[in-house]
């Protein structure tokens, strides 16, 4: 990938074919796009890829792209079916979870150009629907289990441990330029397999979506995890197969989707089974339209490449028994959000409950019955929650929160009612920034104070509905300005340090000064020893590489592993999060060291005070064994 890798690292914004210079330098506001969102009101999702041809509604990985072999592929057909039921666009799936593309990328082998049928999908659907009329959305599943885009997901069974590489987010970046560069304006980017795969801490939503908005400025970000209020993308996604739908009153620009047949993908039962009834999707229309909430109704082509007769029967007789109420008042002022956003790398708190630990108030994991947060509850309020952002940004100057959406009994326990915003640059002196009161309602909230210089953001919850808070996700940043990385918690490659460990006084020593990987690090009193001596690189994003002075390898926790006391040990340089450390002060001159795979702290193996005691990773709890002093030499 190294040439094609290098080519999306270029930051300039590309002449995109179909966009003029006008359109690129002013893009719509937040509110222009949304209205735009809200008046498309019905449209049509195509899911058409290599689960088609294995009856899969997942398919599974490295399977042989020759495999996905259309006969008659007729995209003209798909968008006079379209056209037919009055929709206003499409939506293509042009990469699924299991990574075929069905587009010629250059990133690998696995997309059309080597499949049964060597042409260009994506074209040849971009140009059937502008011929109708049609705007344009492209799906593009960042989880890509072929490439091993991916985490494990244990409520299906599926995954690996992996962790995301660098090579990864270049497939990313590369294979999103390529879809945004070739095929003109695109009006909507739709990412699945994400916020409950992965995360932003894993996956960084700040840099795909600043590429993303890079390419086409106007368009509208949307992302398939199913809570009924984003964190993700710019507008809502209501998935209706998972009982996620848009509630009555609902003044959010949103989506809700539902498939016409028996699944996402062409089954061989599809043309044979009776479609969705013209009365429930008329239905779902009179519905919607008030809640401004756009209707994308799936509509799978089978292995011709057509859309059975029954679909396109269905779809005419919709057609011509719905317009759209062109009275409709034009969409509310749209909530304000972080547009800005700041990767956090780092969390802490006073109190927890147990497995609701602070990080997951900014891991960005979250769909239906899948949602990490932060939860205090069975603990007395107040409690307080701070969030490092991996150095001094200017201009922060808000935050995005989300109550837990998925709550114990389906309440709304646990929504911050109240609370006081204090900053700081050093994570020791706070100044209060904002008082904000909220609804406990379940809906995001929006708090803002004067553009700042920031390093830390702590919340302190005063009150909350059952007296716990819950935070599902945090997102700090800038509303109108982007952040600059003014300064890093501690300086670079050139300084060396000595780590110690608060409660023994022990230091951070290579085994044997050894150089081998896989060596354990283990705590030995202060020798002034090469290997005892550590350098701090960034990593540009937020953490530090640990660099053993002697061995000239990195600090990292061993086998991928997310297991409290696994070792740690030394390592080459791999440019992989297992390597990458959050540098986050404690206020009293220790820090905490927590790793970026895990979310685990750097820890003395229960809590020995005696020479030679193995380093690893545990849960942090406050306790001393979990700070470290790191000293200048």
């Amino acid at each position: 990938m190294g040439a094609a890798g290098a080519a999306v690292a270029a930051s300039a914004l590309p002449v995109v074919p179909g966009l003029d210079a006008l359109s690129r330098a002013a893009a719509a506001t937040p509110q222009d796009k949304l209205s735009k969102l809200a008046d498309l009101r019905f449209g049509m999702f195509n899911h058409f890829n290599l689960g088609t041809f294995t009856d899969e509604e997942w398919a599974a990985p490295h399977q042989d792209p020759a495999l996905f072999a259309p006969t008659a592929v007729d995209c003209a057909q798909w968008a006079a079916a379209a056209a037919a039921a009055k929709m206003s666009y499409g939506v293509l799936t042009t990469k699924h979870h299991d990574g075929f593309a069905l587009w010629p990328t250059a990133y690998d082998t696995q997309n059309v150009t080597h499949s049964g049928y060597p042409h260009d999908i994506v074209d040849q659907y971009v140009t059937a629907f502008r011929a109708k009329g049609l705007k344009i959305g492209l799906y593009f599943s960042i989880w890509d289990r072929t490439h091993t885009v991916e985490a494990y997901d244990t409520r299906h069974g599926v995954g690996t441990k992996e962790a995301i590489q660098p090579a990864d987010l270049t497939l990313i970046l590369g294979q999103i330029t390529e879809l945004l560069t070739n095929y003109g304006t695109i009006d909507m980017f739709v990412t699945d397999g994400y916020a409950w795969q992965m995360g932003q801490q894993a996956v960084s939503y700040q840099r795909i979506r600043e590429h993303v908005l890079s390419l086409q400025p106007d368009i509208v970000m949307i992302d398939h995890g199913a809570l009924s209020v984003p964190f993700l993308g710019d507008a809502i996604y209501f998935e209706e197969p998972l009982g996620v739908t848009s509630p009555a009153g609902n003044t959010y620009a949103s989506l809700q989707g539902q498939t016409i047949s028996d699944g996402w993908f062409w089954h061989p039962s599809t043309p044979t089974t009776d479609p969705m009834s013209k009365a429930s999707i008329l239905s779902h229309l009179a519905d919607l339209e008030p809640k401004y909430t756009s209707f994308i109704l799936n509509c799978p082509p089978n292995r011709d490449g057509r859309l059975d007769t029954n679909i396109v029967t269905r779809l005419a007789e919709v057609g011509a028994a719905w317009s759209p109420n062109t009275s409709r008042a034009a969409l509310p002022t749209q909530p304000l959000r972080v547009e800005h956003p700041v990767n956090a790398v780092n969390a802490y708190a006073t109190a927890f409950h147990t497995g609701e630990g602070p990080l997951n108030a900014i891991d960005g994991l979250s769909d239906k019955g899948f949602e990490t947060c932060w939860s205090t509850w069975s603990l007395a309020l107040p409690q307080s929650i701070t969030i490092d952002l991996g150095g001094v940004w200017s201009g922060v100057s808000c935050l995005e929160y989300l109550p837990k959406q998925w709550n114990r009994n389906n309440s709304t326990d646990g929504d911050i009612t109240s609370c006081t915003i204090s900053t700081s640059t050093d994570g020791t002196t706070f100044t209060q920034v904002a008082t904000p009161t909220w609804n406990g309602d379940r809906t995001l909230k929006f708090a803002e104070w004067t553009a700042r210089d920031v390093g830390y953001v702590r919340i302190k919850v005063n009150t909350a509905t059952g007296d716990y808070a819950n935070i599902g996700n945090l997102r700090i940043g800038g509303r109108t300005t982007t952040p600059a990385l003014r300064s890093r918690v501690l300086p670079g490659d050139s300084t060396v340090y000595r780590l110690t460990a608060r409660h023994s006084g022990k230091s951070a020593d290579v085994s044997g000064a050894g150089t081998a990987n896989g060596t354990a690090v283990l705590q030995w009193p202060w020798k002034n020893t090469a290997n005892q001596k550590w350098t701090f690189a960034g990593t540009g994003d937020g953490y530090f590489e640990i660099r053993g002075a002697g061995s000239g390898k990195l600090l990292e926790i061993g086998g991928l592993s997310r297991a409290e006391a696994a070792a740690a040990g030394i390592w080459s340089d791999d440019d992989v999060p297992q390597q990458h450390w959050a540098v986050t002060p404690t206020g009293d001159g220790y820090y905490l060291l927590t790793n970026r795979f895990s979310g685990l702290a750097l820890d003395v193996t229960d809590g020995s005070t005696a020479d030679g005691a193995k380093l690893d990773q545990q849960t942090y709890t406050g306790a001393t064994r979990q700070q470290w002093q790191i000293i200048a030499l």
